[in-house]
């Protein structure tokens, strides 16, 4: 009984281990900026002076980071509803560009954890994407994507970009966000003053 009971103890110390092993695993922070840190406490990385709110999903506003060391550029994005201040997204692009360097760093990233999962775009050959989701819904996905871009697009990210999202608190932002509305009657639209046709809706 003595013996299965010491057998069970180090089992248990062995499982608890093997969880803070994977728990120290899951990646929460890039270039010393942290998921689900307050922005007032990263004050001195950001140009908090043009935050803005993003047009399509108010609920989140954008901080650009100021110039940093092996980037050139980047930002933050923070809640503003559920959890006022508190970043759920974090996105850089690197300083080289090389398709190179975006090989290197997804090797490097899968040997630490784990194979990922490949990202495909309307771009093409020149879209390169490597996704990978820790966690699960219960506890919240933290999620990291290493993406390359190349071409003349200006809406893409061109280069080599990382990015790192907090799904669960981007989901407390979104249903704050619709509970909020539900409670407002629905804006309507004040322009234009006449009756809007099929043309309206489309370029000339």
């Amino acid at each position: 009984m003595k013996r299965l009971f010491v057998s069970l103890f180090v089992l248990a110390a062995v499982f608890s281990a093997v969880n803070a092993w994977c728990e120290t695993k899951i990646p929460r922070e890039i270039a010393g900026l942290i998921l689900g840190s307050d922005v007032k406490d990263n004050a001195q990385r950001l140009d908090m002076s043009k935050a803005m709110p993003l047009w399509d999903m108010p609920y989140l506003t954008r901080a650009n980071i100021l110039p940093t060391k092996g980037f050139r550029g980047g930002y933050v994005l923070f809640g503003n509803c559920a959890n006022p201040g508190k970043i759920v997204r974090i996105k850089l692009k690197y300083k080289d560009k090389n398709p190179g360097f975006f090989q290197k760093t997804g090797k490097t990233l899968t040997t630490r954890y784990g194979d990922p999962k490949p990202m495909i775009s309307d771009q093409g050959g020149l879209y390169l994407g490597m996704a990978w989701k820790f966690g699960d819904h219960k506890t919240g996905v933290t999620a990291l994507l290493l993406e390359h871009a190349a071409g003349d697009d200006a809406e893409s990210s061109e280069g080599n970009a990382i990015r790192l999202t907090d799904n669960a608190l981007l989901a407390q932002e979104q249903a704050c966000y619709a509970a909020a509305r539900k409670k407002e009657p629905e804006a309507q639209p004040a322009f234009p003053l006449f009756e809007i046709n099929d043309e309206w809706l489309l370029p000339k």
